[in-house]
């Protein structure tokens, strides 16, 4: 139940993280094509900003939803399985403690930012506290599926060896 109710979330936003890639690189085309006119495109780097902050933590979770995140199994594979699923626990329960700290503190930065109405001083004037919020969402989406990953991992590990499977 957990995990449908986490892919009806991450999915959607890594939609929206690839939509801003796109959108991301028509910009980036755009200012340099009018620089080489001569001139510059007002805001562009602001949007880049904005773009890059979407690309990036909307889809953190997605790709943890893939396992497509960097892993470096050169010991954990020469353990026995059993050992190897409860380091797998350990290390999502330990992603997952240090991600919730990251949300709890980005939220925090984003209803700051949005209380003070803080601005991003540049060609455009920009509010800061909804590029901080997609990152606490973000991080938010990253924690909820590594809580799925942990649960299905704790699982795994509390299940006896089956058949042929080397304990």
């Amino acid at each position: 139940m957990l995990d449908r109710v986490v892919r009806a979330l991450v999915e959607p936003a890594s939609i929206v993280g690839g939509i801003a890639l796109m959108l991301l690189a028509l910009v980036v085309t755009a200012d340099v094509v009018a620089r080489a006119a001569g001139f510059a495109l007002v805001g562009a780097a602001e949007a880049g900003g904005v773009l890059l902050a979407l690309l990036v933590f909307l889809v953190i979770a997605y790709t943890q939803r893939q396992r497509g995140h960097v892993a470096i199994e050169a010991l954990v594979v020469m353990l026995p399985s059993v050992v190897r699923r409860w380091a797998d626990v350990i290390s999502l329960a330990l992603c997952l403690g240090f991600t919730v700290l990251l949300a709890v503190t980005t939220i925090g930065a984003a209803w700051h930012s949005y209380q003070s109405m803080e601005f991003q001083v540049g060609t455009l004037p920009f509010p800061i506290w909804p590029v901080r919020a997609v990152i606490a969402l973000g991080f938010v989406l990253f924690g909820l599926q590594l809580l799925v990953h942990l649960l299905a991992a704790l699982g795994a590990a509390i299940r006896p060896a089956g058949r042929g499977e080397a304990a």
